[in-house]
Parts: C-alpha cells; sequence; structure tokens
C-alpha cells in the first residue's frame, strides 16, 4: 500500500500483495509437511467431518473482510490513495493460508465463484 516491497507472490507470479486476498476454506489437513511454514496444531483428517460454511458465505466474507483491513489503513503515514483503491479491487486469491484447501468438499464451487468475480486462485 505504501508503493514498496511485496511477497514471495509478487518475486514469482508478479502478483501484487495488496490486491491479493488469503483465505481458508479448510483448516484441517492430512499431512505434516517437513516443508509447511504451520505450526501443525491444526485438526488432522483424511475426510471432511466438521461443519461447512457454503463457498458464498465463504467468498463473500472472505472479500469483506479483506476490504475492512484494507480500509483500515487509510490515513496511515505513507500509504497511497490509488493502492487503497486498487486493495479494495481483489484480482487474486491464495487459498492455501492454513490448511489443506482442496479438503473443502466444495472446493470446486468455491474457486468458480471467485473466478466469476474475475479473481484467479491459487494454492
Amino acid at each position: 500500500l505504501r508503493g514498496r516491497g511485496g511477497c514471495y507472490k509478487h518475486t514469482f507470479y508478479g502478483i501484487e500483495s495488496h490486491r491479493c486476498m488469503e483465505a481458508t476454506p479448510s483448516l484441517a489437513c492430512a499431512n505434516k509437511c517437513v516443508f509447511c511454514w504451520r505450526h501443525h496444531t491444526n485438526p488432522i483428517g483424511k475426510e471432511w467431518k466438521w461443519k461447512m460454511d457454503p463457498p458464498g458465505e465463504i467468498v463473500e466474507g472472505a472479500l469483506s473482510y479483506h476490504r475492512g483491513m484494507i480500509k483500515e489503513m487509510r490515513g496511515v503515514p505513507g500509504v497511497k490513495p490509488e493502492k487503497l483503491a486498487e486493495g479494495i479491487d481483489v484480482k487474486h486469491c491464495a487459498l492455501s493460508l492454513v490448511g489443506e484447501p482442496i479438503m473443502y468438499p466444495e472446493i470446486n464451487e468455491l474457486c468458480n465463484r471467485l473466478h466469476d468475480k474475475g479473481i484467479s486462485t491459487f494454492m
């Protein structure tokens, strides 16, 4: 938002951090990958056995929270107004914030809903 720096997604894929939303459709993971940077305290399972939020609710909730976090940066020294405006318009969604996103039973519908809004998805 200050027009400098970026995360690994920018370095490797050219994705602007302020236009990238992070979301977690599943906290659970069936793996304990040695390269995972997470703390491994998430639920473990090989099949879905938890309450499931519908894809539309996840998408709208994630967009709302992302936009809220961006708006909170208004007035912060160095934050550029044009970057704030761009940040409200989400273009990408990282679905692997925590857990294994492909465990979510409606992952295809979730991705389709994001794609329908012009938002690319990656894990």
